[in-house]
């Protein structure tokens, strides 16, 4: 029997002691838990979720799994079936070109609002991130560098104080693992550290513009990678890992 995605190590899970089994926070926990395993590359997309599983692993009741599954249908993660119950969501090349055409709109207006508003403390902020990447990339630890380089934008957005688009980049951001999924995580030819710190450079010079450019460059590029990928993967499975790469949905 396969190993459970929500399985961390023996006598943990996601809830603490007397913790509530319903409520928001028991959603919340359901939420995080499928997009913890998501970017962690621990469930591939298609994959059903078994709600036993996700219940004990959460400490939540039927009612929360219920609302964090719908929570996660809302934003593209999970997709709910009558029949088939809820499964991750597979994203089509087209799903992909979409939600980078997404980001790069929504990012673009986070960053202008950034540049106008970015403080000596939001740049201290941004400049220990950049080092804290750097140091993963350059450790080799590729799981926690990408986490990283996914938190980058998010921190952005939360830097600019605007809650709508932050959330918006949220939820675009959890989906990228679904784009081009692997069972491991490779060391990847991609490294946004250095786009990074000239969209920094750019944010505290006060250009939204350039800064919009250079992520706009970056975003581009990752799109590419996860592209090629995509077809890499398709390209070179082999009949016994046939279901474990997922293939794009009709039209």
């Amino acid at each position: 029997m396969p190993e459970s995605p929500f399985r961390t190590r023996p006598g943990r899970n996601a809830a603490t002691p007397g913790a509530s089994m319903s409520g928001p926070e028991a959603e919340e926990r359901v939420v995080s838990a499928v997009v913890e395993a998501i970017l962690g590359h621990r469930i591939a997309p298609g994959t059903r979720l078994i709600e036993r599983e996700l219940a004990n692993y959460a400490g939540a009741s039927r009612s929360a799994i219920r609302n964090g599954l719908l929570t996660l249908a809302h934003a593209g993660l999970v997709e709910l079936s009558p029949n088939k119950g809820a499964t991750i969501a597979m994203c089509s090349p087209e799903e992909a070109r979409q939600i980078f055409e997404a980001r790069i709109v929504i990012e673009a207006s986070v960053l202008d609002i950034l540049a106008r508003t970015l403080d000596e403390a939001g740049r201290a902020r941004l400049d220990a991130f950049i080092d804290e990447e750097h140091a993963a990339y350059e450790a080799g630890r590729m799981e926690e560098a990408r986490h990283l380089s996914r938190r980058f934008h998010l921190l952005v957005a939360e830097l600019s104080g605007n809650d709508v688009l932050t959330g918006f980049v949220r939820d675009l951001i959890n989906r990228q693992p679904l784009l081009s999924w692997t069972r491991e995580v490779r060391q990847s030819r991609f490294c946004g550290n250095d786009a990074h710190k000239r969209i920094v450079e750019a944010l505290a010079r006060g250009d939204g513009a350039e800064a919009a450019r250079l992520n706009t460059e970056h975003l581009r590029e990752l799109e590419r990678e996860l592209r090629t990928d995509r077809e890499s993967a398709l390209k070179t499975v082999g009949a016994e890992d046939a279901d474990e790469v997922p293939r794009p949905r009709p039209g």
